[in-house]
């Protein structure tokens, strides 16, 4: 999260409203946000359209019944938290979706055949809009955070890339030259601006001239070979430097409609992909290569523009910096205790990892990270295979939750500004010798510290969403039934998630097929992964010396239920007691897995 230059803002005092929107989008479409504060996968007109996709599954026997249940819970408590698909509805949520183990398929199906109707992707985007522009019009933040969430889920869904709207959002708010923003208006044009609408686009790419060695067959892929480039792009060829050497041509990937030119390139680079590897099936020692920068033409758009691919799935977890990777890599192969079968095992998830993250195609991403998964977790039997991987994980994923919100929340202050950041934590008393996290932890949680909190929030100016970020946590970390029920919560949600990787490598293995929501699945999975990697290898090299994944396991499980009993046992919390919030109290060496931590990490002493 970060604060930008407000010079398109005639007078950003006068729309406070749309300002947190801008700063809110942003962070939504940010790579390296939190997962908490990033748009989930699915909202409610998406999950009724998966759990009809399930039923049709289920009807051609391909998939038991019984993994309709999760989705038609998560359908039911997202309409229950959707203001937009409530507006909509002409009966109660709980009218939809009939969870009776009695009640027969069909009639589960042609309810939720209703509830696709009565919300629809027009009717819903229309709605959100409007609600939004009245939230903002009256500053209700809570509201144009959740409605901003639903927008964005909603767009990605309907085949906008998270790169357009990044992008578009930048461009609108900040970075172009026009218009400029005078007041909560604005909003009514920049949702125009980003409203699904197919188009038809032509791609441009650079290829080895190994593709003119199937120059009869690339026509049933839509892809014609040039010698030379069309005319009109001449000149951005020339600016952009995009020339073909002597080992290469020019190939023309045509008919592609989709809403922006993000996904346009995306879709033509599948084509030259399915192209590829059926080559490679006939021709295992030679493959078809192109260059990643691309020119594409839009129906209605004048002049044609280059485009870079956008960061992979893969790439948008937290990393280290590099001299801190070092350390961390030189001390694993020093002080890892793991048993020789358990370190190999280490290795071949690693390796999975690694395929991962070397692999630009979606569905080999996510492939390899549910491998790695399954390769992590301990041998097990009886049971549901996706119930046993959520019974594991979940401790690993939940026992680190708040701790994760408020060390970005300390990470953002410092990027904010780390001068006024180091004054103002300077007023916790008796803080002295603590870490960032510790005074953080105590300014949100405690009240002795409201006077320091208030000139924090005065302190934030025209930084609308950071103050906002403040409230939320200060919110729930003084209120331990609060804390608990989020806690509950993220816990439900990772298990409709895993379910939905679980489900997702399953329709990829057995029919091919890949949902439009896979980038955001690969995410997640690839965080889950992590985070349960990086916590097994604090076990087996810190003070602990874990030698199996098992104990591993089991180190987590029995940490979790400790963590649990003091949640419930403290009736308030106090300078004394709350550290146990945070992962470093828990005797395990920290391994920090963010570059905005590791800033936070260095500045132990404010």
């Amino acid at each position: 999260m970060r604060f930008r230059n407000l010079r398109k803002w005639e007078n950003p005092n006068q729309c406070e409203g749309l300002l947190f929107f801008a700063q809110r989008m942003e962070e939504l479409l940010f790579d390296y946000s939190l997962d908490s504060y990033k748009p989930p996968a699915l909202n409610s007109l998406f999950l009724c359209k998966e759990a009809l996709s399930l039923i049709e599954d289920i009807e051609n026997r391909i998939i038991d019944p019984e993994n309709l249940v999760p989705v038609l819970e998560e359908l039911d408590w997202s309409l229950k938290n959707d203001r937009v698909a409530k507006s909509l509805l002409d009966a109660e949520p709980e009218k939809y979706i009939l969870l009776d183990e009695a009640t027969q398929l069909k009639d589960k199906k042609i309810r939720l055949e209703v509830l696709a109707r009565t919300l629809g992707v027009q009717r819903y985007v229309d709605r959100c809009s409007e609600l939004l522009a009245l939230a903002i019009q009256e500053k209700s933040k809570i509201e144009i955070s959740k409605l901003s969430t639903l927008l964005t889920t909603t767009l990605l869904n309907c085949g906008l890339s998270k790169q357009y709207l990044y992008t578009k959002t930048l461009d609108y708010f900040y970075i172009g030259s026009t218009p400029k923003i005078t007041g909560n208006d604005n909003i009514k044009e920049f949702l125009e601006s980003i409203y699904p609408i197919g188009h038809e686009f032509e791609v441009y790419f650079t290829c080895s001239r190994l593709i003119a060695e199937v120059r009869d067959s690339i026509s049933a892929f839509n892809v014609i070979i040039l010698d030379e480039l069309p005319e009109d792009l001449h000149e951005i060829s020339d600016q952009q430097g995009f020339k073909k050497s002597d080992d290469e041509v020019y190939v023309e990937v045509s008919e592609i409609q989709c809403a922006d030119v993000f996904t346009a390139r995306e879709l033509a680079e599948r084509r030259l992909d399915q192209l590829r590897d059926l080559f490679t099936l006939f021709n295992h020692k030679n493959q078809i290569s192109w260059n990643e920068k691309a020119l594409i033409k839009q129906c209605c758009v004048e002049g044609p523009k280059c485009v870079l691919p956008p960061k992979s799935a893969m790439e948008k977890g937290f990393d280290m910096k590099p001299e801190m990777a070092s350390r961390e890599l030189n001390r694993l192969i020093k002080q890892v205790s793991l048993s020789d079968s358990s370190l190999e095992k280490f290795n071949r998830v690693v390796d999975f990892h690694g395929i991962g993250v070397t692999n630009d195609v979606p569905e080999n991403q996510l492939l390899n990270i549910w491998i790695a998964i399954e390769t992590l977790l301990p041998t097990h039997s009886g049971g549901s295979k996706i119930n046993v991987i959520n019974d594991l994980m979940r401790p690993f994923l939940s026992v680190n939750y708040i701790s994760r919100l408020v060390e970005r929340f300390a990470a953002d202050l410092l990027l904010w500004n780390k001068f006024k950041t180091r004054f103002v934590l300077r007023k916790i008393p008796d803080s002295k010798g603590m870490t960032v996290y510790q005074k953080v932890l105590r300014l949100l949680a405690l009240n002795e510290n409201d006077a320091v909190l208030q000139e924090l929030y005065g302190s934030l100016r025209d930084f609308h969403l950071l103050r906002f970020r403040a409230f939320q946590l200060s919110e729930m970390l003084r209120d331990l039934e609060k804390i608990r029920a989020h806690i509950e919560q993220h816990r439900k949600k990772i298990a409709w998630q895993v379910r939905r990787i679980y489900r997702t490598r399953n329709l990829i293995v057995h029919s091919g097929k890949k949902p439009k929501y896979i980038l955001s699945l690969i995410e997640n999975g690839h965080d889950y992964l992590d985070q349960t990697l990086f916590e097994v290898i604090k076990m087996s090299t810190g003070s602990y010396c874990v030698e199996t994944f098992d104990q591993a396991f089991e180190l987590a499980r029995l940490k979790y239920s400790i963590y649990w009993k003091n949640l419930n046992s403290i009736e308030s919390f106090s300078s004394d007691n709350i550290d146990f919030l945070l992962r470093e109290s828990w005797g395990l060496e920290r391994l920090s897995n963010s570059r905005s931590a590791d800033k936070a990490t260095d500045e132990t002493q404010c």
